[in-house]
């Protein structure tokens, strides 16, 4: 399969979403999206490069992705992670409204900051309205999908000692590339612990 990366240069992510140059520098160069990214994680804050890689993918991707992020990395999981995080999965693979609707209520539902919530609402961010009413549609913002997980993988990185985090960054990312790039996602472990997802 050819690459999931929907630009072909790492300007073009900040032309289609203006706000991510509030956390991200811009490219100086015409450099490709993925480059860029490896760029970032080199730089003096590695961590925009979770953010940047978040809006390079399309949605589902995206949230395929943090998922396995999230899974990989955050140890602390409850019945009701589990559950955002099935739903989740549900969605990726479906990517139907009744799979976004489902993951989205579970995850507003369970009412609690934790990376697999994130996950969740990442999900359930990427189609609908976001206003309640039915007769008030509100279409949700393009970016909300990619700043969702961008939160809920920075979330799972800050569950782990620090010593391990630069670590995980690099696993979260490598995964993502080899993903972007056409391949399988590669399982994000730290240390001893492994993706429940592939």
């Amino acid at each position: 399969m050819g690459s999931r990366i929907r630009f072909t240069k790492a300007r073009q992510v900040f032309e289609t979403f203006p706000e991510l140059s509030e956390t991200v520098s811009e490219p100086a160069t015409d450099i490709a999206p993925d480059a860029y990214t490896l760029e970032l994680q080199k730089s003096e804050a590695p961590l925009s490069a979770i953010a940047y890689f978040a809006h390079i993918l399309p949605k589902r991707e995206s949230v395929w992705w943090g998922m396995n992020c999230v899974a990989g990395l955050d140890q602390a999981k409850n019945e009701d992670d589990r559950q955002v995080l099935k739903l989740s999965e549900t969605w990726v693979r479906e990517g139907d409204e009744d799979a976004r609707v489902a993951v989205h209520a579970a995850a507003e539902a369970a009412k609690k900051d934790s990376a697999s919530v994130w996950i969740g609402l990442a999900a359930g961010w990427s189609g609908g309205s976001l206003s309640p009413s039915p007769e008030h549609r509100v279409d949700m913002p393009d970016d909300l999908t990619a700043k969702a997980v961008n939160t809920a993988v920075l979330i799972a990185l800050g569950t782990l000692e620090p010593a391990k985090r630069d670590e995980a960054l690099k696993s979260c990312l490598s995964a993502g590339l080899s993903f972007a790039g056409g391949g399988m996602m590669p399982a994000v472990t730290v240390g001893s612990s492994s993706s429940a997802f592939s």
